[in-house]
């Protein structure tokens, strides 16, 4: 067997695991969370604490927050909400991160 149809092998068989891990960064970048799949008690939390997909203030918003824990770049969860959340987003529970 020649070096070309090895490589040729090797890349095909590596092919579909190249294809998953690219389609999970790709979902993970669509998408921080689906708010139509979040349970009603999250949906009516979030109605209690007025969070907001994104904010109008470049400095309040959830990715600034003490209560975000960041898992992905414009993705983390919310101690006060209990559940995933955009960096991008805010809510009446803001509270700067201390420095």
């Amino acid at each position: 067997m020649n070096d070309t149809r090895r490589k040729f092998l090797a890349l095909a068989g590596l092919s579909p695991l190249m294809l998953l891990g690219a389609r999970g960064a790709f979902a993970a970048d669509a998408a921080c969370y689906d708010a139509d799949a979040l349970p009603f008690s999250q949906k009516s939390r979030r109605r209690s604490v007025g969070y907001v997909e994104k904010s109008t203030d470049p400095v309040k918003h959830c990715g600034a927050c003490s209560f975000f824990t960041g898992t992905q770049a414009d993705c983390g969860n919310c101690q006060i909400l209990g559940g995933p959340v955009k960096a991008e987003a805010v809510c009446n529970s803001f509270a700067l991160k201390a420095k």
